[in-house]
């Protein structure tokens, strides 16, 4: 069997004594003598005591439950010479002067050079070593009696001393807090002084230092053992505040870092506090209202803004129209001559209008139905300038309704799949397969180049027979709520890291009643997770006794979208900014309805503009618009 001494030396444990350390009675042997080699006496088991988070004490007793055995011998026997031990600091091989050593019930301390001399009896058997030093951590063994020679022992040092610094200044960051992180947790913390500088003692083997500076963030680094860290840390920490062009704070507005991995809000005040920016080098600025704008971040992580008003006004292009360039021509010749600086494009309705590449729409059958080219498209409104608005129904969907029953809201009475009154099959908005879906398509639109998402047909159906329909075992407000709810949001984060904005399409009923009218919108749960709202107010939709005018509201366009929008900035205060409403360009068929031509329609718009609306878009079905209710292009 190989001696403890060589075993423990091929696992690094072990330090040879350096051959000019060697005492001058040695160096005075003969080379022919013979010699003698005796190994000091480990102990087979070396046992680590548990570390202890609030201070981690050392004592003299230590060395009866040894840190760690790092004592190795080169002896050469001698009957005159009692064995001297060496102490150095494991680090930097420097000596330990002052180090206590234990022999039995005597204890010696080493000179200035680190060495000490121990003196064992012959007749004696194996007797306990501890060496222990303060900043070290103790070791301990046996040492066999009748050992001669140097015995060197290497201590590992537990204090970590450093600096820490800001990379940009070379300011020193105060007040961090700074502790060290084992298998065991963390330990006691210490703070960084007025300079910057701090000392941490007792740090475990192998354990990392964290650093928790405020402003510059959390970071953990490895440390091997004791001696000197310095940091020099970022700022990940953004602060300001965001105003208008005029100096108003601006409440709402979002700060963002590229990719979606942190985001703020700003409060009443325009202020903000950005956490996690880490090495981000720019941040997206958002408002409702108002032009984004991509800043750098300056070295300091301190940013104020000043964002331009800005107001989205579209017209639709219905597949029709995508498929046909002169009527398609004509819509972006409106946005060159008048007002209108939006389009808003329809790719999924029934179907969906281009090659997409979202593996649930591709496996239904017949649901791919290519008309045009994104990419194609949105170049050439690019070169007009037109802000591009990807239209998407999510819950009338009846070819998936058909290709995937699973999926679709059942009849209680035929034991089908359940219908509206057009005879249209819907999907059942509680299954979260389809939230997934539509997700994956909003971020694969926002990934082609759309400037915004729009979700539309978000709910529950509210006409035909659904006395008959089965949702599900609980259709409770609550549960149509959480469903609308949850898909809205899941759409909403997919696209946030691609800096498209997303809106929703919402019935104005619910601005007017306050609850979700069976349909599972309600503007309390949406408008947090949407860029825009658009509440499709059209007078004609509306019901006699809907809103306070003396008739039917088709005949009160400006007072029905005033109305309507004061009711919600009533439900949601604050939201007004965020709400982009549908207005009516088309006339309703049935008998005794007033007609809307261009008055009508440029009482919708002047109303919405001012009651604050960040916009407005306007439906017609056919794609055909009054231009002469539009204003010149400015």
């Amino acid at each position: 069997m190989r001696p403890v001494g060589d075993r423990l030396r091929r696992q690094g444990l072990l330090m040879r004594p350096s051959p000019t350390t060697v005492s001058s009675r040695e160096r005075g042997r003969s080379a022919s003598a013979p010699r003698r080699r005796r190994s000091v006496a480990l102990p087979v088991k070396v046992r680590v005591p548990a570390w202890s988070a609030p201070g981690w004490p050392l004592s003299l007793a230590l060395f009866l439950i040894p840190l760690a055995l790092v004592i190795a011998t080169l002896v050469h026997r001698s009957t005159a010479e009692a064995p001297r031990l060496v102490v150095s600091d494991r680090l930097t091989g420097a000596p330990v002067p002052g180090a206590r050593v234990t022999v039995g019930s005597r204890s010696l301390t080493t000179n200035e050079a680190g060495e000490v001399e121990v003196e064992i009896d012959a007749g004696s058997g194996p007797i306990a070593l501890g060496v222990l030093s303060d900043g070290y951590a103790p070791v301990g063994g046996t040492i066999d009696p009748g050992s001669a020679g140097r015995v060197a022992v290497a201590l590992r040092p537990t204090t970590v001393r450093g600096r820490l610094t800001d990379i940009e200044t070379g300011a020193p960051i105060p007040g961090a807090s700074v502790s060290a992180v084992s298998t065991n947790g963390a330990g006691v913390a210490v703070q960084t002084s007025a300079s910057g500088d701090y000392e941490l003692r007792d740090v475990p083997e192998k354990a990392r230092l964290r650093f928790d500076a405020g402003e510059y963030g959390v970071i953990e680094e490895a440390v091997a053992a004791g001696g000197r860290l310095d940091k020099a840390l970022r700022r990940t920490i953004v602060t300001g505040i965001v105003r208008d062009a005029v100096g108003a704070p601006i409440a709402g507005a979002t700060i963002g870092v590229p990719g979606g991995a942190a985001f703020a809000t700003t409060g009443a005040d325009g202020a903000y506090r950005l956490a996690g920016a880490g090495e981000a080098g720019e941040v997206l600025v958002r408002a409702p209202g108002f032009t984004d704008q991509r800043l750098a971040l300056p070295a300091d992580r301190r940013l104020e803004v000043a964002l331009q008003g800005e107001q989205i006004k579209a017209v639709y292009a219905n597949s029709g129209t995508l498929g046909d360039p002169a009527r398609l021509g004509r819509l972006i010749e409106i946005a060159d001559t008048t007002e209108v600086n939006a389009i808003v494009i329809d790719v999924k309705q029934d179907t969906i209008y281009y090659e997409s590449e979202v593996p649930f729409f591709r496996d239904v059958p017949g649901m791919i139905t290519p008309i045009y080219d994104p990419a194609e498209l949105l170049a050439t409104l690019d070169e007009h300038n037109i802000y591009a608005i990807a239209r998407m129904v999510v819950f009338k969907d009846p070819v998936v309704a058909e290709a995937r029953p699973d999926l679709a809201v059942k009849d209680e009475v035929s034991g089908g799949s359940w219908r509206d009154m057009n005879g249209t099959a819907w999907v059942n908005a509680f299954k979260k397969e389809l939230w997934q879906a539509n997700a994956d398509l909003a971020l694969e639109l926002a990934n082609l180049g759309f400037d915004e998402i729009q979700y539309d047909y978000i709910r529950f159906p509210s006409d035909g027979d659904l006395t008959t329909a089965d949702f599900g075992p609980d259709y409770s407000e609550e549960a149509r709520r959480g469903a609308i709810r949850g898909a809205v949001a899941m759409g909403s984060e997919a696209i946030r890291p691609t800096g498209a904005r997303f809106a929703i399409d919402l019935f104005p009923i619910i601005a007017l009643q306050g609850n979700d009218q069976g349909i599972g919108q309600t503007l309390q749960d949406l408008t947090p997770l949407a860029d825009s709202v658009n509440l499709m107010i059209y007078p004609s939709h509306y019901e006699e006794g809907n809103i306070p005018v003396d008739g039917h509201p088709n005949d009160f366009p400006a007072e029905t979208v005033a109305y309507t929008l004061e009711r919600a900035e009533e439900l949601v205060p604050g939201s007004m900014p965020k709400m982009r409403p549908w207005l009516q360009d088309f006339d309703y068929p049935g008998a005794g309805y007033t007609t809307y031509g261009p008055a009508e329609v440029r009482a919708q718009i002047d109303a919405a503009e001012q009651a604050g609306a960040s916009g407005w878009l306007l439906w017609n079905a056919a794609g055909e618009f009054q231009v002469e209710a539009l204003a010149p292009e400015a």
